[in-house]
């Protein structure tokens, strides 16, 4: 199941920002090319481009989060003995997971206040793109939480 979970995972907070900022790219040099040469634009493209960026942005950060290169402490590494190690590990994977629920808590709000107001060129409600801030926070949780269980049991090193 762990498995299951992991693939899923990196599906959305590895492979998904990469394709977002093909999209960015791909959307802005069009856009570039077509007012430059065409004089016209991609209809809202920039604000589709900008909220596509900021996605790729914090499923970026979730997946780093969940490969443990988001937040480190290295000193932790020097310490010699596997029991503070882990104790250390564990005190800053509760931090960082205490941090991520709190954003995910705050932001799950923040976007349930936000569907009542509109984007200005796409007239969308604002809540469908705030919901990558809960997604990404409660990812981030997710690996903290992981991390340190994986610790205790013996399945990562400290």
């Amino acid at each position: 199941m762990l498995r299951v979970l992991d693939r899923l995972g990196a599906i959305i907070d590895d492979t998904l920002p990469g394709l977002l900022i093909g999209l960015v790219t791909a959307m802005i040099t069009i856009d570039i090319v077509l007012r430059n040469f065409f004089r016209s634009t991609i209809p809202d493209g920039v604000e589709i481009a900008t909220y596509a960026f900021v996605w790729m942005i914090f499923l970026g950060a979730a997946g780093a989060s969940r490969t443990g290169s988001h937040f480190q402490v290295d000193f932790i590494d020097r310490i010699g003995a596997r029991g503070p190690r882990i104790a250390a590990r564990l005190i800053v994977e509760a931090f960082c997971c205490a941090v991520a629920a709190i954003m995910a808590v705050c932001s799950w709000q923040y976007t349930m206040r936000s569907w009542t107001r509109v984007s200005e060129g796409l007239e969308m409600p604002l809540g469908y793109f705030y919901m990558i801030f809960p997604i990404s926070f409660g990812l981030m949780a997710l690996a903290h939480v992981r991390r340190s269980v994986g610790f205790v049991t013996g399945r990562r090193q400290p």
